[in-house]
């Protein structure tokens, strides 16, 4: 079932039924937690329920298919045969269960797409606020956006100061913002940060910083450590380096502080 949130628990079951499409009379909603205030902010929780829509209720009548009489030829004159009676027998409609329904499962998949979408415009709220905290105005926009998986575009005029030392603080948002994303009643949902398109300009500064470690333990015979990244960051450096002949990779330490060691293979 998805999970809807709102300031109250009469907001969020409003909320469910403007994403599913029915009056909330159809709705079978089952209460996750309720609304806390907090203080200046803090702890604060929203309502968070789940919502599915009723099933309709029918009323099945047996359908019956009514065998035609037979008689039977008469063997004597006098002694007329039985006429067979009328037989109801029951048919089988055969139809799929509505879990099985692809418009049904269709019909989830845009109710789960529209809640990452409604979370993650919570989220750009959250991180203008906080960035406006730190100093430096932003406007953070969704650029993509799937059933568990989000991207939001800071546009600024001072992209340095977002993403930080090294990626740093750009990297630290983005886990704070998956911690919102599941605060918020949208679990696991994979959240990308990007600003003056820097993830696919850091992709291409990764591959040069494999090329220059390969080359340093080849000639060293000594591991590399590198500085923490992102799971998704060490995740590249591991398939960029998973067929090479001369070094292995493997990962070091606790997450944020998880980094790649490239050590030479035997």
């Amino acid at each position: 079932m998805v999970v809807y949130t709102g300031k109250t628990i009469k907001e969020a079951i409003q909320v469910a039924s403007r994403s599913l499409h029915k009056p909330e009379k159809e709705l079978k909603v089952e209460i996750i937690d309720q609304p806390r205030k907090g203080f200046l902010g803090i702890g604060r929780r929203p309502a968070k329920i789940e919502a599915t829509v009723k099933p309709p209720v029918v009323k099945k009548a047996a359908t019956t298919v009514k065998a035609p009489a037979v008689k039977k030829p008469q063997k004597d004159a006098g002694m007329q045969a039985p006429v067979a009676k009328e037989v109801d027998v029951p048919t089988n409609d055969g139809k799929l269960g509505s879990d099985q329904d692809p418009a049904v499962i269709a019909a989830r998949h845009e109710a789960n797409v529209r809640h990452t979408r409604n979370t993650g415009q919570q989220l750009t709220v959250y991180l203008k606020k906080v960035f406006s905290t730190l100093g430096i105005e932003t406007k953070p926009e969704i650029s993509k956006v799937a059933a568990h998986a989000i991207t939001i575009d800071i546009k600024t005029g001072q992209s340095g100061k977002v993403i930080g030392h090294h990626g740093r603080r750009i990297n630290a948002m983005e886990q704070i913002s998956a911690a919102f994303m599941n605060y918020h009643g949208a679990p696991k949902t994979a959240v990308i940060l990007d600003t003056s398109n820097y993830r696919q300009r850091r992709q291409a500064a990764l591959h040069e910083i494999a090329e220059r470690a390969v080359t340093e333990v080849v000639a060293s015979g000594q591991a590399v450590y590198l500085d923490p990244m992102p799971a998704r960051e060490r995740k590249q450096l591991h398939r960029e380096l998973e067929d090479n002949d001369h070094v292995r990779t493997y990962s070091h330490g606790r997450d944020p502080y998880r980094s790649v060691v490239i050590a030479p293979k035997d």
